[in-house]
């Protein structure tokens, strides 16, 4: 039952830690484009910075933010629900969502080497 409890609160905060991502993914773009009034010209200078490492440095900081925030509420979420080992199932959750994003990195970059 345990195992069956933590799958489905993976499920469910790995829906709140994608969603969570767009938003702040969006807001970090809006709020660089209104701090540095940007341009397109000024985009393309940011994403082609050291052969495209500017667009992973602009897509993985709210990553970095998404991954605490998720932390916290995989914490308070297996505290609610009475989880034996809730900081170890938190670890595990944030685990899970950083491997997605290393498999889901090289695909990424393939597309983008496809586009130019």
């Amino acid at each position: 039952m345990t195992i069956f409890l933590f799958i489905i609160s993976y499920i469910l905060l790995s829906t709140i830690g994608s969603l969570s991502y767009v938003g702040l993914l969006l807001l970090f773009f809006t709020t660089l484009k209104k701090i540095f009034n940007m341009n397109e010209d000024k985009w393309t200078t940011l994403f082609k910075y050291k052969r495209g490492k500017g667009l992973y440095y602009v897509m993985f900081f709210p990553y970095l933010v998404m991954l605490i925030i998720m932390f916290l509420l995989s914490l308070f979420w297996f505290e609610l629900i009475n989880f034996e080992y809730r900081v170890l199932g938190s670890l595990a959750v944030i685990i899970l969502l950083t491997l997605t994003l290393f498999f889901k990195l090289p695909k990424l970059k393939k597309i983008l080497k496809g586009s130019h």
